[in-house]
């Protein structure tokens, strides 16, 4: 199973947002994150780099929201 770990970055510092990401959209400038117990968050950001071989996406920072 591929599943990443989810990371934002906001000047030069990386957080780490959410774990076991199966599901990544992108809605216009948000991007919506879902894991695999169905958890949902959307975020102001963008995507700023997918790193396959390591299962890490990086966001650039934005403003969580709760879906």
């Amino acid at each position: 199973m591929c599943l990443a770990t989810v990371y934002i970055e906001d000047n030069g510092q990386k957080e780490e947002v959410m774990r076991d990401v199966a599901w990544i959209e992108h809605e216009g400038p948000k991007v919506l994150l879902v894991n695999m117990m169905g958890e949902r968050k959307l975020f102001q950001a963008r995507i700023k780099s997918v790193n396959l071989m390591k299962s890490v996406v990086l966001l650039g920072r934005g403003e969580e929201q709760k879906v």
